[in-house]
């Protein structure tokens, strides 16, 4: 069991980095858990949402765009959409994330991108002078499958292991992952992505989000799913797994009681 440290006296502030396949199915989720919140009486949740990419054709139809949203950069659609059906607040960035960013007042980051360098250098961009927990869950996916992992960092030490250090082979510049690169039109897209593998693995995601947020108590902090085999498996919060994924890993963690 971990016990989520967010803040009780103001509203969360959530950072969505990517607004594409993954980050537009994301930022439709994380609307409904800010109407739930208010719904329970709560605040809602403070949202930026940061891309610096433009919807393109090939994005019409697998990813949340219209052909009318063709040459926009992705976070201004998204956020334009949610703000005007929900009566939100929501900030658009159309920028990369970096070291530069001012990133020390979120509580949350969501990263749905598409690279494990993207990964990687969000992971220390976003952790960089963390004197308070922050939180990172990443989302990811394959043609078929896909993972999401929630990491907690605050003072040098880990409380939730992140995918970087459950897998510290991403952190390899040779590391060989499957190429999601631009495609030039829809039926190329689903020749590197199955069309429903972002619904799949987001919804692992905003349940995991909605249960750090709601109930600020968690025993599973991610999942690995598959529509091949039509299963999902949970990722516990248990040192012992986190040790066989990575033997190394405990000099990372908060000390163990």
């Amino acid at each position: 069991m971990y016990h989520c440290k967010l803040p009780m006296d103001r509203a969360i502030r959530v950072a969505l980095i990517g607004a594409g396949g993954n980050g537009a199915q994301m930022a439709a989720g994380i609307a409904q858990i800010s109407v739930a919140l208010q719904a329970r009486g709560g605040l809602p949740l403070v949202v930026y949402i940061y891309d610096d990419d433009r919807v393109s054709h090939a994005n019409v139809g697998r990813q949340l765009f219209s052909p009318a949203d063709v040459g926009r950069f992705k976070s201004d659609v998204i956020v334009e959409r949610t703000n005007w059906f929900y009566g939100f607040n929501w900030s658009s960035i159309p920028e990369r994330v970096g070291k530069n960013s001012r990133l020390d007042q979120i509580d949350i980051f969501v990263t749905a991108v598409d690279t494990a360098k993207s990964r990687v250098d969000i992971e220390k961009a976003v952790f960089f002078n963390a004197y308070h927990t922050k939180y990172l869950l990443d989302v990811g996916n394959r043609t078929q499958s896909g993972q999401v992992v929630l990491g907690a960092y605050c003072n040098g030490v880990y409380e939730l292991p992140t995918l970087r250090l459950l897998f510290p082979e991403i952190n390899d510049e040779n590391f060989n992952e499957q190429d999601q690169g631009p495609s030039c039109s829809l039926a190329e897209a689903l020749q590197k992505q199955d069309l429903f593998v972002n619904r799949d693995v987001t919804t692992g995601a905003l349940h995991i989000l909605w249960d750090v947020i709601s109930k600020r108590n968690i025993e599973v902090h991610g999942a690995f799913t598959s529509l091949e085999t039509m299963r999902r498996s949970p990722l516990k919060v248990d040192r012992q797994t986190w040790l066989r994924m990575n033997p190394n890993i405990e000099e990372f963690l908060t000390p163990a009681a």
